[in-house]
């Protein structure tokens, strides 16, 4: 669990999970974090906290067993249990280049940041939102109209996307930028 820092010190809070030994991860709408190294593009913020122990992380699979864990308002610990989908989304406020991943497990307020595990214990993501149910539009998203709930998450290759950016920043010491662009190509196959 993570609080808020000056000036709401400990008023504000969200779960975070371990990315290293040196670093831990959470949910970038949570504000006034301390020790924050790197803010993603995405849902995701880096923060400076030494461990002992690191979770093994790993992407998921569409339609495993997946359990979000964290801790509620009242910083009791939650979790919330499902299967992963197929489907991505895009959430409004953020890049288009960033894709979450969700599941029809449940989540609550507070859970932000905190991990989704696999049934084999390696996180496979950090829990980021709800999605109401009334509010899918089944003209645009027929593959998430009946679900009983949609909770969102970044998964590990999304949340390794923003590690790896991070760490090229590090390297060329930079404010945050993509690296320079390249021409490229598409290849078609000729139609017979």
């Amino acid at each position: 669990m993570v609080t808020s820092g000056a000036p709401l010190p400990m008023l504000l809070m969200a779960s975070a999970i371990q990315w290293n030994e040196d670093y831990a991860v959470t949910a970038k709408h949570t504000p006034f974090l301390r020790n924050v190294v790197h803010e993603g593009l995405g849902d995701v913020v880096f923060f400076k906290h030494k461990a002992s122990s690191v979770p093994h992380w790993r992407q998921y699979v569409p339609g495993e067993a997946v359990t979000a864990v964290g801790f509620n308002s009242f910083m009791m610990p939650m979790q919330g249990k499902g299967h992963a989908l197929s489907s991505l989304v895009r959430l409004e406020g953020t890049p288009g280049s960033v894709f979450y991943s969700v599941h029809d497990g449940p989540i609550t307020k507070g859970m932000s940041g905190g991990p989704v595990f696999a049934d084999d214990g390696k996180v496979v993501g950090i829990n980021v939102a709800i999605i109401p149910t009334d509010e899918i539009n089944a003209g645009k998203r027929p593959d998430l109209v009946g679900k009983d709930r949609i909770s969102v998450f970044m998964s590990f290759s999304e949340i390794d996307k923003e590690w790896r950016r991070y760490q090229y920043l590090l390297a060329h010491k930079a404010k945050p930028k993509a690296p320079a662009a390249v021409k490229g190509y598409v290849a078609v196959a000729a139609k017979p």
